[in-house]
């Protein structure tokens, strides 16, 4: 795989070094080779087709984490993000990442891994300014689904304004981990004083972002190699959308700031972005 980066000046995780992300995507890259190869040849058995699907759309999901982690050029993240929403599509059908309550019941509702997948596609479809036809993708999802998530939908209408809320949201409010993690970052969305809301992300990175349910929880311990970086692109989507002050919380471990700042980092060194 040809290297994408300038030089180590631009790394941005601080938990692994430069070879270790250059060998985890040619590895993940070739493990998303090997299993397209399969697909095309139909030889995946017909129950396991979707199940490998969504482990590939989550794969791309990884790989621009571990982009993003190495300093990357933004640019080069399109690819993988339209690589990763595509077989997202095919494989969060028949309510496959909904929540399961009994043999044949429902809710209407993600898993918090199924749910913080779509919320960093979505929050990546934002900074990425991909095309309105790979941003309604993520949309028909949500809708297909009949998902209703205030996050969501605040994301959703920066890109499309005039977008309405199908219904309420229905998440228990005692039980759900959804509302338990995200707290803060819903809280910050629905407030008019600018202030309080940079307060509230700040907390939201500090205390609850990095948490026991997220997808790759304490990665960087696992001699797997299985780390990608624990970034937040959520919380850079709702400092953009609401233009918010982040200096208090700029240099937090899971924050992208890269993505909120292009345009002086692009003025640094010509073509970072």
């Amino acid at each position: 795989m040809d290297s994408l980066k300038n030089s180590n000046i631009n790394m941005r995780d601080k938990l692994k070094d430069e070879s270790y992300f250059d060998s985890f995507l040619d590895d993940t890259y070739k493990s998303l080779e090997k299993r397209i190869v399969k697909l095309n040849s139909v030889l995946i058995k017909d129950e396991r087709i979707i199940p490998v699907k969504k482990a590939m759309s989550s794969s791309y999901l990884h790989i621009i984490h571990a982009k993003f982690s190495n300093g990357d050029y933004l640019e080069k993240l399109k690819s993988d993000f339209h690589n990763g929403i595509k077989l997202m599509n095919e494989s969060l059908t028949g309510n496959n990442g909904k929540v399961h309550v009994t043999k044949s019941q429902y809710l209407d509702q993600y898993y918090i891994h199924i749910y913080q997948e779509v919320l960093q596609y979505l929050s990546l479809a934002y900074f990425l300014e991909v095309s309105n036809e790979d941003f309604q993708i993520l949309v028909d999802i949500i809708d297909r689904d009949n998902i209703s998530d205030n996050l969501y939908e605040f994301i959703i209408k920066a890109r499309f304004p005039n977008r309405e809320q199908k219904r309420p949201e229905e998440y228990d409010t005692k039980q759900s981990v959804i509302l338990k993690v995200y707290d803060k970052l819903r809280k910050a969305t629905e407030t008019e004083d600018k202030v309080e809301a940079s307060k509230l992300i700040k907390q939201f990175l500090e205390k609850d972002f990095y948490h026991k349910h997220m997808n790759l929880y304490n990665s960087h311990n696992s001699k797997a190699d299985i780390y990608c970086g624990y970034w937040s692109f959520e919380t850079a989507a709702v400092v953009k959308i609401m233009g918010l002050d982040d200096s208090s919380f700029i240099d937090n471990q899971y924050y992208p700031k890269d993505l909120v700042h292009q345009t002086a980092l692009t003025s640094k060194k010509k073509g970072l972005f």
